[in-house]
């Protein structure tokens, strides 16, 4: 599995309901789909586990099967729509990583207690 993971300094304002509300929207599930991802998952960082400031205030991941289908969605012809929409609720520069998921756990569906 191939992470694509974009991160919001948190030094930098982001205007959380233009992103939630007109941004978001633009990777609809079947956007998401049709562009070659699996899922995507917005995570608001809270704090450090240190109690030092996190470096971040939001983190934005998505999820393909192989790096070809990541190729494919950074090849979409509607990704310069997605980063031309960015500067209308960041103004700055995202840290970007591509990751590989090598190993993972999940638990098992077990019964209600």
């Amino acid at each position: 599995m191939i992470v694509l993971t974009f991160c919001y300094k948190r030094e930098i304002p982001f205007d959380e309901n233009y992103y939630f509300n007109t941004h978001l929207p633009l990777l609809s599930k079947k956007t998401v789909l049709e562009m070659g991802a699996t899922k995507y998952e917005v995570r608001k960082v809270l704090s450090s586990a240190n109690g030092i400031p996190a470096p971040y205030s939001f983190i934005f991941n998505l999820y393909f099967e192989s790096q070809e289908a990541l190729d494919a969605f950074i090849n979409d012809p509607r990704i310069p729509a997605l980063q031309d929409d960015i500067s209308n609720y960041y103004v700055g520069e995202q840290d970007i990583y591509m990751e590989e998921i090598v190993a993972e756990f999940a638990a098992a569906n077990s019964d209600p207690v």
